[in-house]
């Protein structure tokens, strides 16, 4: 058994009606399609309860979230759009702190019907999108029992070594940056123990408001007092990289201003700047993209699987059956900056850490 928490939204302010979930779905999907009619069916109601949910939102708003164009299908008004923002920004910023309430109510619960978690595939793993796409794959099987945690890089390394899970998804970068990084992944990681595969490549950068009003080109442009930088935290795999950088370039994280104001997703950090509460950020061109954000590439990282070979074989043979399948390469292949081609190709150690 598992609770998981979520999000949900009331409209109003005394008595507030609590807005149907399906609701933020279909507009999502009306942005993604241009139809009301493929949005439904997407979201799994008829087009006639699709468009009555929408009916009342506008009702309930006294305005339209959605136009709709005769000939040419729907699309989102500027308010619906907003909506749709807020709801994503919401989550981005709660994810973390969802994250840790989940661990807390569930090891309780677990505690309190003696589960011990048989049969279950323990995974700890960097945030990404593609290992979120990953995810979402994996709870659709019928013959894979999972408990997934979203972990920094070390960190999820870090368990594995100590047994506290069975499969660590980390992101390491190409070139010299990863040579200045073997020793405190390596140090993780045992030939004897680990199996590693490859899942995705993906570019890292930094993220700007669209037509970079601050003629941001560089690092050391982070360093401008009137710059609002927004960070990741500490042991993720993108925060170990730009601690890199700044040191390759010489540059003190002390003279960035927002060096410490950090967030837990990509996402979030593109939420905070397309809403302008910060002006650049260091992350994934996926992010800026789905933010209508400029990305400007710095370099490129590997997404890594390591696999403790003392785990149910079982259970990882199905996990690298979904790895290697045509669906999640696809899947992945879509979002931006991302390459799936090589997903559940084996990496030798001298591979991936190269004397």
């Amino acid at each position: 058994m598992k609770l998981t928490p979520d999000i949900c939204w009331k409209l109003g302010r005394k008595n507030a009606m609590q807005v149907d979930s399906k609701i933020i779905k279909l507009l999502r999907e009306i942005q993604a399609r241009g139809s009301l009619k493929l949005a439904a069916e997407e979201t799994g109601v008829s087009y006639r309860h699709a468009w009555g949910l929408i009916k009342d939102l506008d009702a309930r708003l006294e305005t339209l979230v959605v136009q709709m164009q005769k000939g040419r299908g729907a699309r989102l008004t500027l308010l619906g759009e907003k909506i749709l923002w807020a709801d994503q920004y919401t989550r981005n910023r709660l994810s973390r702190e969802l994250e840790i309430i989940d661990d807390e109510i569930n090891k309780q619960l677990s505690d309190l019907i003696d589960n011990k978690q048989t049969g279950k595939l323990r995974i700890n793993a960097s945030h990404g999108l593609a290992i979120a796409r990953l995810y979402a794959l994996l709870q659709e099987s019928n013959q894979l029992d999972i408990d997934f945690h979203f972990r920094g890089s070390l960190e999820s390394l870090r368990e594995l070594a100590n047994s506290r899970c069975d499969i660590a998804g980390f992101h390491f970068p190409k070139g010299p940056i990863g040579r200045q990084l073997i020793s405190r992944y390596r140090q993780w990681l045992d030939p004897e123990r680990h199996t590693l595969m490859q899942f995705a490549t993906r570019e890292q950068g930094l993220m700007v408001k669209r037509g970079n009003p601050h003629k941001i080109k560089t690092l050391k442009d982070l360093t401008r007092r009137s710059l609002r930088f927004i960070n990741r935290q500490e042991e993720s795999g993108t925060r170990t990289i730009l601690d890199e950088l700044l040191k390759l370039e010489g540059i003190s994280s002390s003279h960035i201003n927002g060096y410490h104001n950090e967030e837990f997703t990509h996402l979030a950090v593109g939420a905070l700047i397309a809403s302008d509460t910060a002006d650049v950020g260091f992350g994934i061109e996926a992010a800026a993209r789905q933010f209508k954000l400029q990305f400007i590439p710095m370099i490129s990282e590997t997404y890594v699987l390591a696999i403790d070979k003392s785990a149910p074989k079982h259970l990882t043979e199905e996990f690298i059956r979904y790895l290697k399948s045509r669906r999640i390469k696809t899947l992945v292949n879509a979002l931006p900056g991302y390459n799936a081609r090589h997903a559940g190709k084996t990496l030798t150690f001298e591979e991936l850490f190269p004397a």
